[in-house]
């Protein structure tokens, strides 16, 4: 099976540079760009099964980049739960709640901590080596990329390492239960 995370485009989150998690907020104009950016690519492939986060981004980004499909949603493709901190412009924590967040993950705001997340992550993944069909494309957020990377190469990979912009496509292949990065293609 050969998947193809695809990150959703620029939201007025990113812009803002606030905490969004589970925050239903849109794609700016030059998200749907980027989305539209990625025509060439994703038309190209014959993909069996389009999934998408439940959280509007993304799946703006899933309808701007493939015109007219037909995707099922998943909320295990939603982006880490910020809890209390959703819509918190990261600049604006006190040094206690950074501190907080930091050491704890989300969990004392509400949210998820990583272990959650991360244990989220690897259900997804079980789901998906159940599906039947060979080529899947998801779209999803940054923190489910950096999840996943984590799962499929079995250590935490530091977030410099492989950058996660808007409308990054990570490809995985999945044979017998094991899971091997194909390519991660950042936008221009």
């Amino acid at each position: 099976m050969k998947l193809y995370l695809i990150r959703h485009g620029e939201s007025e989150a990113n812009i803002q540079k606030c905490h969004c998690g589970w925050s239903q907020v849109c794609l700016t104009d030059r998200g749907i760009e980027q989305a539209k950016a990625l025509r060439p690519l994703l038309q190209s492939i014959a993909f069996d099964r389009i999934e998408s986060s439940d959280l509007i981004r993304a799946k703006q980004t899933a309808e701007t980049a493939l015109p007219g499909c037909e995707y099922t949603e998943n909320p295990m493709a939603r982006e880490i739960n910020v809890g209390s901190l959703a819509g918190r412009l990261t600049t604006s924590l006190t040094e206690e709640e950074k501190s907080r967040r930091d050491a704890e993950g989300f969990a004392s705001f509400g949210g998820e901590n990583r272990d959650v997340f991360q244990a989220r992550i690897r259900s997804f993944m079980k789901h998906l080596e159940t599906c039947s069909e060979q080529c899947i494309a998801v779209f999803s957020h940054g923190g489910v990329l950096s999840a996943m990377l984590d799962e499929v190469l079995t250590f935490p990979v530091p977030r410099d390492t492989f950058l996660c912009r808007n409308c990054t496509v990570a490809v995985f292949e999945c044979e017998g239960g094991h899971w091997y990065l194909h390519s991660w293609i950042n936008p221009a």
